[in-house]
């Protein structure tokens, strides 16, 4: 297959991004076309209370490559992504959220792998976040997560990352909430899963609301724990 030739999907999860989900939308959709055969955009709505419900509908009216499920309720950020997941239909399924925490052109760097890997994920090689307290807390998250997962990687929530659909809807996902990305790590890795780790910059976001909260810590804690306990089901 010739690197002209993949087709993408791109998962978009969101819940309450009405400021930042439009535009940002639109310039994926730019950007992508000239760089992949195919593209569809699928944005997983999440029970939305500000409007963005009745702007993802309109967006996919007004845009062929983008379609819409709506979970009906705020399931948690892993949910949506493995709703996501398998909804997914083209050969590489690729995630981001409104908020682009990094460069589009990424996506265009990965794509030269494709053949050699199933999967590339990334390391920060730049992180313009502005709190020092959320800096302390992803150095004691990824400590913590690769030692007891047995994790390689240098970064577990490094944004981007992009998989071959037929890997990412073999996992047997588990977590509903933040941990995911952990998790993935954790099945990609049992599986010897082949993939590279390439620099990406993390870009703070401009606008609208995280959902990351002083209780995130504690709620990935917990979702760690239930992942230690139930995994052995899929083993």
């Amino acid at each position: 297959m010739n690197t002209t030739d993949y087709s993408l999907s791109i998962i978009v999860p969101v819940y309450n991004e009405v400021e930042l989900l439009a535009p940002a939308i639109r310039q994926i959709d730019a950007f992508i076309r000239p760089h992949f055969i195919k593209h569809e955009i699928v944005i997983i709505e999440s029970g939305s209370t500000d409007g963005t419900g009745e702007l993802c509908d309109r967006l996919a009216n007004e845009l062929p490559s983008v379609r819409v499920v709506h979970e009906g309720g705020r399931n948690g950020f892993g949910s949506a992504l493995k709703r996501g997941y398998k909804e997914a239909a083209n050969d590489w399924v690729w995630f981001v959220t409104a908020d682009t925490p990094f460069p589009l052109e990424s996506i265009v760097e990965a794509k030269k792998l494709f053949p050699q890997y199933d999967c590339v994920l990334s390391y920060r090689s730049e992180d313009t976040r502005k709190s020092f307290f959320r800096k302390i807390q992803s150095v004691v998250y990824n400590t913590l997560v690769k030692t007891t997962l047995g994790l390689r990687v240098k970064h577990v929530n490094s944004a981007f990352k992009v998989f071959k659909r037929e890997v990412i809807q073999s996992l047997p996902l588990i977590s509903n909430g933040w941990f995911i990305d952990a998790e993935t790590l954790y099945w990609l890795t049992q599986r010897k899963v082949r993939y590279t780790e390439i620099p990406v910059p993390l870009i703070d976001r401009t606008g609208g609301h995280s959902t990351i909260t002083l209780s995130t810590p504690l709620t990935l804690l917990k979702e760690l724990r239930r992942f230690l306990q139930e995994r052995k089901k899929f083993q």
